[in-house]
């Protein structure tokens, strides 16, 4: 398989087709996209008002609300990353999907010289409740250990999930290490908790929290006055579906015949929108009418319009129109994709075309792996470097165990097998005595070597036993750096390192250049 963010990041031209506005790296693609920007109408001043008062609910700072104020211009545009909204805010990336949109909208402002503004799009309307359930942090061993949401969803949006009590998260979080900033980090974090009644709040007052000094926009799509804004755009989508079919599977053919792995895969009948009936369901076309995956009724069109016009909260888009539903409600100068996401919207171009829309700049998130002070020194003293973890310490193990073994322990045990050999030749001449001689040591010089192999297998587990510090050091060390055998990032919760480095942990990651994103970044 291809990897599209090294792709676009080296040879940006061979994948021109599927990124239209153009190479992120190039200041020239934001200058056009903003152009085309300008031709765009929005409903500023809905956007606006809902957001200042959601933001205010959400006891915003003063410069996030002043952000909120200048989408109400015409000349202000956006930086646009989204996630769910996981426990504590979920892995490790969704804070580096945060800390690059907060510095691209910056670095925009600056140099297009007009305001540029980030927004962070909480998936509440998902209902992918085992993307969300559950979340690791490092305990006092460097074992990273679960932390989970009671229940199973039920099938609901997430953004309509009522927030754990927080005595049931904190009793999952005694393992993790004290240090000078747990009791107030925790302190807030329950705070936090009682404020939100439901996990699309909760994940945006923790990761508020957590960037306070820069600001940072957050939009629940929930809301009823962003359902209602976006209704037009549902009702497109519930006419068009046989094209919006189409363009995406025309775009898939060509990413495919390139060498990548399309992340869309379409099962058949897609119309690519939601019907909570409460659970969320997908809604589908079989050539006559249309329904819902796991439901018989059928329903034409005019009914779902009608529905629609009535009740446009009961509506959601999926993966492939979420995105075009962004374009529409946002002056979107560019999405910040992780590697996933990046893969699909590479599919996505003829949808956004089907609907009149270009596309926007895609610049991928910021890729990192934090170092504790520990694992620096262990990887210095074993000479070993951050992608020798990624390979696997296995056969680094082996070595070490086998280089403190002052004993010689296979010669010692080669040799004697080479004597137990030699004994039972010196014995063959006792197969004159008896006809059944010759099998009883075949035998017993089986049943022999089976304990001499059992002999050794225990001495070098003894021996382990003698490198077991270093041993322990180097599970935590993988532990830390590629837990669950996967990328940190992608499976530690930032409160690991929160906790214990405070808040001044994300000034750290505030401080990661975020242009080489070909690149995976180290924090010390």
């Amino acid at each position: 398989m291809r990897d599209p963010m090294q792709t676009m990041a080296t040879c940006f031209e061979q994948v021109a087709l599927f990124f239209p506005s153009g190479d992120p790296k190039l200041q020239e693609s934001f200058e056009r996209r903003a152009a085309y920007l300008d031709s765009r109408d929005y409903s500023r001043e809905v956007l606006a008002d809902t957001l200042k008062e959601y933001h205010r609910y959400l006891g915003a700072n003063a410069e996030t609300l002043q952000m909120i104020e200048e989408l109400r211009h015409k000349e202000t545009l956006t930086v646009i990353t989204g996630q769910q909204a996981g426990i504590l805010t979920g892995p490790l990336y969704t804070l580096y999907k945060a800390m690059t949109t907060i510095r691209l909208a910056k670095e925009q402002r600056e140099k297009l010289g007009r305001p540029v503004v980030p927004v962070f799009w909480i998936a509440g309307e998902d209902h992918d409740w085992l993307e969300i359930r559950e979340t690791y942090l490092l305990n006092s061993e460097g074992k990273p250990i679960p932390c989970h949401l009671p229940g199973d969803g039920g099938g609901e949006s997430v953004g309509h999930q009522k927030v754990p009590s927080w005595e049931t998260i904190e009793a999952q979080l005694l393992e993790i290490p004290d240090s000078e900033f747990r009791s107030s980090v925790l302190k807030k974090c329950r705070e936090l908790t009682e404020q939100a009644e439901n996990l699309t709040e909760w994940f945006a007052l923790i990761l508020q929290w957590l960037v306070h000094k820069w600001g940072l926009i957050f939009f629940d799509p929930l809301l009823p006055e962003f359902k209602r804004l976006a209704a037009p755009m549902y009702e497109q989508i519930l006419k068009m579906h046989p094209d919006v079919r189409e363009a995406l599977a025309e775009r898939t053919k060509k990413w495919v015949e390139l060498g990548f792995t399309p992340q869309i895969q379409p099962m058949g009948g897609e119309v690519n929108l939601f019907l909570s009936v409460p659970e969320r369901r997908a809604i589908l076309w079989n050539d006559q009418a249309f329904y819902l995956r796991g439901q018989k009724e059928s329903w034409d069109l005019d009914a779902l319009n009608d529905l629609l016009d009535q009740a446009p909260e009961r509506f959601s888009p999926n993966v492939v129109t979420r995105p075009v539903v962004q374009e529409f409600l946002f002056p979107t100068l560019a999405y910040v994709p992780g590697p996933g996401e990046l893969n699909y919207w590479a599919q996505l171009g003829g949808v956004f075309s089907t609907f009149g829309f270009d596309m926007p700049i895609l610049f991928p998130r910021l890729s990192a792996v934090v170092l504790t002070a520990s694992w620096q020194k262990l990887l210095h003293k074993q000479a070993l470097t951050v992608e020798d973890v990624y390979r696997g310490l296995e056969e680094h193990r082996r070595l070490c165990v086998r280089e403190r073994d002052d004993q010689e322990i296979d010669e010692r045990f080669q040799l004697f097998s080479e004597q137990i050999e030699k004994g039972y030749a010196d014995l063959k001449p006792l197969e004159e005595i008896h006809v059944n001689v010759s099998e009883w040591l075949i035998r017993n010089e089986v049943k022999v070597k089976f304990q001499l192999d059992y002999l050794k297998r225990k001495v070098w587990q003894a021996q382990r036993k003698r490198c077991s510090d270093l041993l322990r050091s180097l599970q935590q060390l993988e532990d830390g750096i590629t837990p669950h055998q996967s990328r940190q990032e992608r499976v530690l919760n930032p409160f690991s390192f929160v906790i214990r480095y405070g808040p001044s942990f994300v000034d750290r990651v505030a401080e990661i250049p975020i242009e080489d994103f070909s690149e995976h970044q180290i924090l010390l």
